[in-house]
Formats: structure tokens, C-alpha cells, sequence
């Protein structure tokens, strides 16, 4: 018999919540995790919205699948929070609502009137899980102080912002919690690079025997997979991103700062984090002057507030990519799997695609509302 019914290699936010849905149907789960410098999670601080601003919102499957993993955060964070209640609480998640905001650039502006206008009615509403009107909003600094005041804004309701780091360490905790009291599952994580070979998958001196293989190893999916044969069109985008302290004021509860252009703010209860490069760049996971320079220049005119805010970090992740912006999520090869390609949008569906990853990897049939992320779809290898 195998070792184990499903090997994940990679253990991100995609591979944490694969391992979970493994251990919570009863499987005997290895979770590899090489812990590379640059991996996305750890750098992540992001918005789970269920509104795109970055695109014309013209494939409704695409659409529904962002509503979808919006809404499955509040049934995930439920079962997180009874596993693991020490854990709850805003540190994680918090759902603070959403100003999206534009100057008088006519472009920001088109954009910014293109989102009202697919929020303006109930239909377009429910379409994105948005149950209350947006709202218009003229004063931006009575949410965000140190915005520009030349700036309108929409307010929306249902947006949060998450930790990457720490739901990851919930996930996993959660997981492991749920092996410890299932007879039949079993979790066992396990460091280092998972090496594909033709009788399992090699770890240092071991190899482990498995059912099935799921890669989730985020923008190194490509390289991990190229030396069987198995093309996913999928590479690196360097994110940076400058976490500042604001001295004296309370900003955990403040809504995320969104733009058309990709800038954006997120306050939480220790910090601010602005956001983010996209550096075509490979695998360079440095923090770079113009990296730095460059949120800091966009943020600082985005909030000229914060010019006497304290830097306390740059942080970097690599996203991973791809050419049409859709994840990759689906069997590659035989028994072996992949969920990957999320970019921008890791915090928001990984959780839930990789539990739906994790189910088709232990037989289930992926549900047809995903078939266009199907990983054997024609792709370009640049954008």
C-alpha cells in the first residue's frame, strides 16, 4: 500500500488548505515544503474583495468563481476558529469594507465609474455576493486622514483584509488538530524539496509512495514540473510591498485603499501596509531601492499623510502568473495535479481552490464551473 493517499508539494496558502480538506475527508496527507525565500504567503497582506477593479468583468465564470471564495472565507473561518479558538480574532481576517478611490486622471475615473455602475443594481450586486448598494463617497479622509482630499471614492461593503502568514499557521493548525482526532487521517508535514520520481516522490534520503500528487508550489510549478514532461505555463511576478507605522493613531479597523491603477493601503492593528511592484524579474525575491522607491513614491501620493510614518520593512513575494491572469488548477499528467497561477489573487482563492484541488486529487470530479481554469488550456509563455 502507498505511504500516503495524496503527497501536496508545497505548503503556501494553496498547500495548507489542501492539506486541510485531506485530513478532513480522512486522508493520509504529506504536506513538502521546501520554504523558499520569495514564497507569496509569506509576504502576503491582501484583500479578499469580491470585486475585480483590473478587469472588464466580461467571463462570468470568472466572476462567480471570485464571489464563491469570497463567501467560503466565513464557513473556513468558522471551522478555524472552533479548532483552533485561541487563534480568532482580527489578527487574521476582518472584514472592514473596501474604498476605491480615483483622482482626475480620466482614466481612474472611467474606472472607478465602471465599478459603480456594475454595483448599481441588485442583480449586479448579488452577481459579486454584494448585498448592500455602495456608496459614494466625497469625503475620502473621514475614513483614511492622510488621503489626498482631491479624491472620490466608493465605499464597499464587503471586502476584507487577511494576514497570509497567519492563516496559513491557522490552516495548518487546523489540519493537524483534525489528524490527531480522525482514526484514519494523517498529516505529516515535511521539510524540504519534493523531487518527482517514477516511484513516488523523493525527500532528501526518502521516498514516499502515494495515490496522487498535487503541486502547489505557487510561480516554481513550471520549473518543478518541466523535467517530466509536463508543461504549466506559469512564472514569476516580484511583488514588494513597505509596511509603515503611524505613531499614536488606531488603524486596524480602517477600510483596505484601493485603486484602478493597483495601488492600495491596508491598515492593520500594528501596521500599514502599502502596495505592491510587479516586477517581472524571475526568481529575484530582493528588496530593491527602486522597488521601495517606487510604492513609497505611489503611496505617499496616493496619502501624503503618511511622509512621517515609520518604515518598518519591505517584504517580497512572487506571485505566480499567467499569461491569460487565470489560475491553473487541474490534473497535468496522471496522478499528478496542480493549483497554481493564482498572482495577485492568492489571499482571496487560495483557500478554496485548494481544497477543491486537494478533493479532485483524491478522486472527485473538479467541478465543471472550473473547467476554464483547466491547466491544459493554450497559453503563451509571456503576457
Amino acid at each position: 500500500m502507498a505511504d500516503f493517499d495524496l503527497i501536496i508539494i508545497g505548503g503556501g496558502i494553496v498547500g495548507a488548505s489542501a492539506a486541510l480538506a485531506g485530513v478532513r475527508r480522512g486522508a493520509r496527507v504529506a504536506l513538502v515544503d521546501a520554504g523558499l525565500a520569495g514564497r507569496a504567503t509569506d509576504a502576503g497582506a491582501g484583500i479578499v474583495s469580491p470585486v475585480a477593479l483590473d478587469r472588464g468583468e466580461q467571463r462570468p465564470e470568472w466572476t462567480a468563481l471570485i464571489t464563491e471564495c469570497v463567501g467560503y472565507y466565513q464557513s473556513l473561518l468558522a471551522e478555524l476558529d472552533a479548532v483552533d479558538p485561541t487563534g480568532a480574532g482580527s489578527a487574521t481576517y476582518e472584514q472592514v469594507g473596501e474604498l476605491v478611490v480615483a483622482g482626475d486622471d480620466p482614466h481612474e475615473q472611467a474606472a472607478l465609474d465602471a465599478v459603480a455602475e456594475r454595483l448599481s443594481t441588485p442583480a449586479g450586486r448579488r452577481a459579486h455576493g454584494v448585498t448592500k448598494p455602495v456608496e459614494i463617497v466625497d469625503d475620502v479622509r473621514s475614513y483614511w486622514p492622510e488621503l489626498r482630499g482631491d479624491l472620490r471614492g466608493l465605499f464597499i461593503t464587503e471586502v476584507g483584509r487577511v494576514v497570509g502568514s497567519r492563516l496559513h499557521n491557522r490552516l495548518l493548525t487546523a489540519a493537524r488538530r483534525r489528524a490527531q482526532t480522525d482514526t484514519a487521517a494523517t498529516l505529516e508535514v515535511i521539510p524540504g524539496a519534493g523531487i518527482l520520481t517514477s516511484t513516488g516522490v523523493r525527500v532528501g534520503h526518502r521516498t514516499l509512495t502515494c495515490r496522487a500528487v498535487l503541486f502547489a508550489t505557487g510561480a516554481w510549478a513550471a520549473a518543478d514540473l518541466a523535467a517530466y514532461g509536463v508543461e504549466v505555463a506559469v512564472r514569476p511576478i516580484r511583488g514588494q510591498l513597505v509596511h509603515l507605522r503611524l505613531d499614536g493613531q488606531q488603524t486596524g479597523m480602517r477600510p483596505v485603499v484601493n485603486t484602478p491603477g493597483g495601488g492600495y493601503l491596508l491598515g492593520f492593528d500594528d501596521r500599514i501596509v502599502a502596495g505592491a511592484t510587479h516586477e517581472d524579474v524571475g526568481f529575484d525575491a530582493r528588496v530593491t531601492a527602486g522597488g521601495q522607491h517606487a510604492v513609497l513614491q505611489a503611496a505617499l501620493d496616493l496619502a501624503p499623510g503618511l511622509s512621517a510614518a515609520t518604515v518598518l520593512e519591505t517584504r517580497v513575494g512572487l506571485r505566480p502568473a499567467t499569461s491569460d491572469g487565470l489560475p491553473l488548477v487541474g490534473e497535468v499528467a496522471p496522478t499528478i495535479h496542480v493549483a497554481t497561477g493564482l498572482g495577485a489573487w492568492g489571499l482571496t482563492l487560495g483557500p478554496l481552490l485548494g481544497e477543491l484541488a486537494a478533493q479532485h486529487a483524491l478522486g472527485d470530479r473538479l467541478p465543471e464551473r472550473l473547467a476554464f481554469l483547466d491547466p491544459g488550456r493554450p497559453l503563451s509563455k509571456e503576457s
